[in-house]
């Protein structure tokens, strides 16, 4: 095959929950993650989810794949070093950490293929990389212009396109104070129970006299907090593309996508509902995720058996990964 074969994949991406990607807080309210735009009312703020945190997932992705294919899943079985290469992309260490030779870049980039085409920096030197990876842009009336005429058609077969706004909803959440239920409190000591209950009564005095400092010392640990998010069912559109040098290096580029796909997770409050999105369609093409199995997948997607040659590189030289990741230092 040519060098330098540019391939790109272009998805509609579904919020199966919603989705609160964060770009910063004010007070006790975190707001979404945003980018300007020029929409046909003038410049408008529309939600995304960063091209930043997009690459770092197909990082996290393509790096769970090698380890498990090279049987390095276990605990233990990286260095610090190591960990923050495949996850991070490393870092500068410093004058004294000494350059890689060309020699030992090459042999770097074969037998962990992924850092040809994420980059990162090993033994104070860059790598170099080849993927180039959008911001998920919200679908909507003021991103029209921004997306392919095919994402928009996708679109529309759910519903007409509405403003960015319709999609932003605010929630609420209150962490409990278990010191408020007076069941939960029988099972503190003695002791306590005396310090608890007498702290809730001079917080009640002191909201009913007014007096704010008092109020302030013995106010409830409830903590009250809202925060943006993207309402369930709003469409993103997202795009990815790699230079690719050989068979290898489009299957590496295949397991990322198909990996992180499969099972994609962003933003934050994962653990409470959040985050989910899956693949409604990929430049008008279904796109099933890889398996242990080497589940098919349409040949006009992603390739017939993704990550058949990964893994075999892998596989034969699951010994050299090893040996490498325990000296590396990035």
């Amino acid at each position: 095959m040519s060098l330098y074969r540019r391939i790109r994949y272009e998805f509609v991406l579904e919020c199966f929950t919603p989705v609160a990607h964060a770009a910063g807080t004010t007070g006790n309210h975190s707001y979404l993650m945003t980018t300007k735009v020029r929409g046909p009312n003038g410049w408008e703020d529309c939600p995304i989810v960063s091209a930043d945190t997009m690459r770092h997932k197909l990082r996290e992705a393509s790096s769970m794949a090698l380890l498990d294919a090279a049987g390095m899943l276990g605990a233990g079985s990286l260095t610090e070093a190591a960990l923050r290469l495949l996850f991070n992309g490393g870092m500068i260490t410093g004058s004294d950490g000494g350059a890689v030779k060309l020699d030992a870049y090459r042999e770097l980039v074969e037998i962990v293929p992924a850092l040809g085409l994420f980059g990162g920096c090993a033994q104070n030197r860059i790598v170099p990389g080849r993927l180039n990876v959008d911001d998920a842009l919200l679908i909507c009336s003021e991103t029209e212009r921004y997306c392919q005429p095919w994402q928009i058609a996708e679109a529309r077969r759910v519903g007409e396109l509405d403003t960015y706004s319709a999609h932003v909803e605010e929630a609420q959440r209150v962490r409990m104070d278990a010191m408020l239920i007076p069941a939960m409190r029988k099972l503190l000591t003695d002791g306590e129970q005396v310090r608890v209950v007498g702290r809730l009564t001079a917080g009640e005095k002191a909201s009913v006299s007014g007096d704010a400092v008092e109020k302030e010392k013995e106010k409830s640990a409830m903590l009250p907090r809202t925060f943006e998010r993207l309402a369930r069912g709003s469409l993103l559109a997202w795009g990815v593309e790699a230079v690719v040098q050989s068979d290898l290096d489009e299957d590496v580029f295949n397991v990322a996508v198909c990996a992180f796909l499969g099972h994609a997770v962003v933003g934050g409050k994962s653990g409470t509902g959040h985050g989910q999105l899956r693949v409604v369609a990929a430049n008008k093409i279904a796109m099933a995720a890889p398996s242990r199995e080497h589940e098919s997948i349409d040949a006009l997607a992603l390739g017939v058996k993704c990550g058949d040659i990964f893994r075999k590189h892998v596989e034969e030289r699951k010994d050299r990964i090893k040996s490498f990741f325990a000296d590396v230092a990035a």
